[in-house]
C-alpha cells in the first residue's frame, strides 16, 4: 500500500506514516519501501537469484522487463555505478504485467528518468527466477537481444 492510502485509512498524515515505517523498520519489521507503496517481505527467496549487467537505449526498457516477467522472472532492483555517490540502488519488485505498466507511467510522468542514463545506458539488475533452468532461458534472451552484458553465473 502506499503512505497516502495507509495515511487516509487511519486518519494521520503521510509523514506519520513514514515515521511508523522507519520505526518498524527499525524494530526488526522486514518492510521495504518501494515505487508501488510500502510492502512486507515474506521472507527469503524461493527461487535463484543472479545479477545480470545490461546496456541498452531508454526506449529499450519495456522490451527487457517484459523478456524477464514474461518468462516467469521477478527484477528486484536496478543498479548504477556513479563516479561521485558510487552504486545507486531502487528497488523496482516487477513481477507482473501491471508492475511494469505502472513503473513506465512513474517513468512517463517523471523530470529524473532511468537510473541507467547517468551511465549511457549501463546498469545493472538483481533478477529472480524459479529454476536454474528458466534463469538460464532469460539469461539467453537477453543475450540475443543484446541487452544483457554479464551476468554473475
Amino acid at each position: 500500500m502506499t503512505g497516502d492510502e495507509l495515511a487516509q485509512s487511519y486518519g494521520v498524515t503521510r509523514q506519520v506514516i513514514v515515521n511508523d515505517m522507519a520505526a518498524l523498520r527499525a524494530a526488526g519489521y522486514p518492510i521495504r519501501s518501494t515505487v508501488k507503496g510500502y510492502e512486507i517481505s515474506k521472507g527469503p527467496t524461493q527461487g535463484v537469484l543472479r545479477t545480470i549487467t545490461c546496456r541498452h537505449k531508454p526506449e529499450d526498457v519495456v522490451t527487457e522487463l517484459h523478456t524477464i516477467v514474461a518468462m516467469g522472472g521477478l527484477v528486484h532492483n536496478v543498479s548504477v555505478n556513479h563516479d561521485v555517490y558510487g552504486t545507486l540502488t531502487a528497488p523496482l519488485l516487477i513481477k507482473t504485467d501491471d508492475d511494469i505498466e505502472a513503473f513506465l507511467n512513474k517513468q512517463k510522468d517523471s523530470t529524473s528518468g532511468l537510473l541507467s542514463r547517468l551511465n549511457n545506458g549501463l546498469h545493472t539488475h538483481l533478477i529472480e527466477a524459479p529454476t536454474p533452468d528458466i534463469m538460464d532461458h532469460i539469461i539467453k534472451a537477453l543475450q540475443d537481444l543484446h541487452i544483457i552484458v554479464a551476468s554473475d553465473a
